[in-house]
């Protein structure tokens, strides 16, 4: 296998520009639409009800609400879990596109660069489905047409290739293309690293797109660094618990976020998990998690821990948006909620087809 390329792989296009000194965009206006939208995102007591469902109740419960007109126009072409999945997906994929719209100025910008992860998720979607030869309507299901790309455009890649080199030549003209194609060989071979570095250039492109001589980019650049930190520490969290050796964690993990160089490496060296759990302590994440690190041992799981501190992250964002009600904050805010019912509902659906327990589907949720 080739040397993997990291800063060096990305494209000219992707570090060269910056936006202007000050900040422009429509804060307060856009601000005011996410606050109506926000208005419709599901409290937690609907989840409460939820789970005393079956799918079929649940579809007409969404088929009430805010997802209507999705439910109403899919339903002559799916039922239950792929109903609910098709809705959820056309639904998101509106009501981010149709903030989009709402915006100007550097507003637009920063927001679209924040929403070409939903690009790069695609990207990876369908290479690892390729390589898996999955059948072009799941590839499908997962696609999210959220970002820069309308769904008919990843779903000619999906149809029109057949291995992951004939979708990696469909991707061509696509901004990530270069990056995509410097590892054509290795994407089968080692998907998880060549999915790490793709992830690298997303993050790479997206600080870079911030100046910091303004406020609302101050607090948008402070945002993704406290989301990269979140990234790391999961990776590390994983990594670690699965053993994995140290050179490899090292390449996983994305530069520019707030715990010191010094005390990453700390982490990745530690000789075992238990000796990482203690290294971990010097993070301020870990006070987070204190109180359910006995969780892995019971149920030889990080899936609790890991919904900890995403609850955590979103938690602190919400915060946030308050204290700076005309920045882009409550915009991604309200960006993350959506994207969690999104997830949440998609899991509670598919939990119920396979019959779960409700226990079982309260703690795979993501809620306040």
């Amino acid at each position: 296998m080739k040397q993997m390329k990291t800063e060096n792989s990305v494209p000219p296009f992707l570090t060269k520009k910056r936006w202007s000194m000050f900040s422009s965009g429509n804060y307060p206006y856009v601000c005011a639409r996410v606050r109506a939208k926000r208005a419709f995102l599901l409290p937690i007591d609907v989840y409460r009800k939820l789970l005393l469902m079956d799918t079929h109740e649940i579809t007409r419960f969404l088929g009430e609400s805010q997802y209507k007109k999705e439910i109403t126009e899919l339903s002559v072409k799916a039922t239950g879990f792929q109903l609910i999945d098709l809705a959820l997906n056309r639904n998101i994929a509106e009501v981010y596109q149709q903030i989009l719209r709402y915006t100007e100025g550097d507003l637009t910008t920063l927001l679209g660069a924040y929403l070409q992860r939903e690009d790069i998720w695609n990207i990876k979607t369908i290479l690892r489905g390729k390589s898996y030869n999955a059948k072009p309507e799941e590839i499908m299901k997962a696609i999210r047409s959220t970002g820069k790309y309308p769904e008919h455009y990843w779903q000619n890649i999906v149809q029109q290739s057949k291995t992951v080199q004939e979708a990696i030549e469909l991707l061509k003209g696509n901004e990530y293309f270069d990056i995509i194609n410097a590892f054509k060989e290795d994407w089968e071979i080692h998907p998880d690293i060549c999915e790490n570095n793709l992830e690298q250039a997303y993050y790479h492109f997206l600080l870079n797109s911030i100046h910091a001589r303004s406020e609302p980019n101050r607090l948008f650049l402070d945002f993704i660094r406290e989301e990269i930190d979140l990234v790391n520490i999961k990776t590390l969290m994983m990594t670690k618990y699965e053993s994995v050796e140290s050179t490899a964690i090292t390449s996983m993990i994305l530069p520019s976020g707030t715990i010191p160089e010094k005390t990453i490496q700390l982490l990745i060296n530690a000789s075992d998990f238990q000796q990482f759990l203690e290294a971990l302590q010097s993070v301020p994440e870990y006070q987070t998690i204190r109180d359910s690190i006995g969780t892995i041992e019971q149920t030889n799981s990080l899936s609790h821990i890991i919904r900890t501190l995403e609850k955590d992250h979103f938690m602190k964002a919400t915060k946030k948006s308050y204290l700076h009600p005309l920045s882009i904050l409550p915009i991604l805010d309200y960006f993350i909620r959506k994207r969690i019912e999104v997830e949440n509902l998609r899991i509670l659906t598919r939990a119920k087809e396979k019959g779960l327990p409700e226990q079982s589907i309260r703690e795979l949720l993501v809620i306040q």
